[in-house]
């Protein structure tokens, strides 16, 4: 579906809006707002063989900066990984109709985990980013196998199995579109969890497993449960599901065994969705410019969406007179 996006909107370069719980709001408008609309007019100098050398030099460094960077984690791209795996091994190949064998899915998850970039912005990180990829590609075996079942326990009753689509509509009272992408079945998604690095009580350095959340409304999984009832809000209601895997065991959860995934519940989030995003658009209306409109929301820099490479934090803090 195509929307005519409003004069207000577009001036700012924000068209969608996504899960308010993945991000605060300053968050979302730096990456909507600034750095989007940034990488965007960097790739178009670099494409124009008349940019003047000054203008070149400039988008290279707006690109290392917000782009090249390496900003994605191992466990984020570990994640990604194991989709891959659970679609080739759940979802026919549409010139074949079959699916891969769970080994053959597993070695595909594999390969695509070693192309991960390890991020670099210093030796520490490198370090320790380089330390969880190794980790990860030890236990990605186990955790796709243990995401397979989950899957299919979860999707046990569906005809056929579908992945990863674009939601995009507006919410109830709001003028913008709510953009979600459930993993599967247009009503589901699949969440893994990594072992973090430890150290144990003579100093010897261990892993501890990823832990599977024993409720919904635990802070770290109170942004999934958000995550599915914005599926649920445009997709018609279909019946949510949540798996999660580690390379131990899986756990799925439905309205059946979770009171937050039941339809009054997920109306109410719902609502709340809706009133954030309320607020979002009569910020983006009386702001005229990029600098009024930063200057309407604050950033809180300790939380861990805003975890990033010091220019990339550098850039933000400089929007906000910060830095």
């Amino acid at each position: 579906m195509s929307f005519d996006t409003p004069e207000w909107a577009g001036r700012h370069h924000y068209f969608h809006h996504s899960n308010p719980r993945s991000g605060d709001r300053a968050k979302k408008l730096f990456e909507k707002v600034h750095v989007r609309p940034a990488i965007d007019n960097a790739f178009k100098i670099l494409e124009d063989p008349k940019a003047h050398s000054v203008d070149v030099e400039a988008a290279q460094l707006t690109l290392d900066i917000f782009r090249n960077t390496n900003r994605v984690g191992a466990a984020a791209s570990a994640g990604r990984a194991v989709q891959d795996g659970c679609d080739l091994a759940l979802i026919p190949d549409p010139e074949y109709h079959q699916t891969l064998s769970l080994r053959e899915a597993q070695l595909v998850a594999k390969e695509n985990l070693k192309l991960h970039k390890v991020q670099n912005w210093n030796a520490e990180v490198e370090a320790a980013d380089k330390e969880k990829l190794d980790q990860y590609l030890e236990e990605i075996d186990n955790v796709v196998e243990n995401a397979v079942i989950g899957l299919r326990e979860a999707m046990a009753r569906d005809n056929k199995i579908i992945g990863e689509i674009d939601l995009r509509d507006p919410l109830s009272g709001n003028q913008l579109p709510h953009l979600t992408m459930p993993d599967y079945g247009r009503r589901g998604d699949l969440k893994t969890k990594w072992s973090t690095p430890a150290t144990n009580s003579k100093g010897e350095r261990t892993w501890r497993k990823g832990s599977l959340p024993s409720s919904l409304l635990h802070e770290f999984a109170i942004a999934n449960l958000f995550q599915v009832a914005g599926f649920w809000a445009l997709n018609g209601q279909q019946t949510p599901f949540l798996v999660y895997a580690n390379k131990d065991d899986y756990r799925v959860y439905t309205p059946d065994n979770t009171p937050e995934l039941k339809p009054d519940t997920l109306k109410d989030i719902v609502k709340e969705i809706q009133a954030h995003h309320k607020v979002t658009e009569n910020i983006l209306k009386a702001a005229q410019t990029k600098e009024d409109l930063f200057g309407l929301v604050t950033p809180d820099f300790t939380k861990i969406y805003w975890k990033n490479s010091p220019a990339y934090v550098r850039e933000a803090k400089k929007l906000w007179g910060m830095e």
